[in-house]
């Protein structure tokens, strides 16, 4: 399997029924009933709340630098995320109030299940080779990177791409000196 790459841009729109933002799906695996991983972009217009799933972890993750408070229904706390890169990691069953600071918003909503994965994210700005034995996702916040061991030969801001354990081979590399792609790891456990 190569890195099975998508553009936002190319993503069916899917409206919120409350009408304050709208969902694009970026994969599902291995199927909507039974998932281990799913992974969602969120653009939020206004104040609303994130969809609960009865199992799994929940990474948040802003992808851009318009600011959202996220709150849940533990009353634990108010997450802020501020900037492009900031995440936030909760139970996917938890009830999360969105505050929307500044408009529209947009949040990477990546579901897992905690009990077959280890999830990580972070900013990358060099050139990286796929691990073996792992899955994975990128989005690009911005630059271009070459891809190499995918279905794409180029990402540019919006793209991205996502792999399973199997696909063994692969690199991303910047070609521009902005160039930064938020990267999820996806460990088995």
């Amino acid at each position: 399997m190569k890195i099975k790459c998508f553009n936002t841009t190319e993503l069916p729109v899917f409206e919120w029924s409350d009408g304050s933002g709208a969902s694009q799906e970026i994969f599902c695996w291995p199927v909507a009933s039974d998932y281990s991983l799913r992974a969602s972009i969120a653009t939020i217009k206004q104040d609303s709340f994130l969809k609960q799933y009865s199992g799994g972890e929940r990474l948040a993750i802003l992808l851009d630098n318009n600011e959202l408070n996220i709150i849940t229904d533990d009353k634990c706390g108010v997450y802020r995320l501020k900037q492009a890169g900031d995440s936030i990691q909760i139970a996917a069953r938890q009830y999360a109030n969105i505050n929307v600071i500044q408009a529209p918003a947009n949040l990477l909503s990546f579901i897992f299940r905690a009990d077959r994965w280890i999830v990580k994210s972070n900013i990358l700005t060099e050139a990286q080779k796929l691990p073996i034995n792992q899955a994975g996702m990128v989005y690009v916040l911005s630059g271009e990177w070459s891809v190499s061991g995918g279905n794409c030969n180029l990402m540019r801001t919006g793209d991205g791409g996502w792999w399973l354990p199997d696909i063994g081979e692969g690199e991303l590399k910047p070609l521009t000196r902005d160039s930064q792609l938020i990267w999820i790891e996806i460990i088995p456990s």
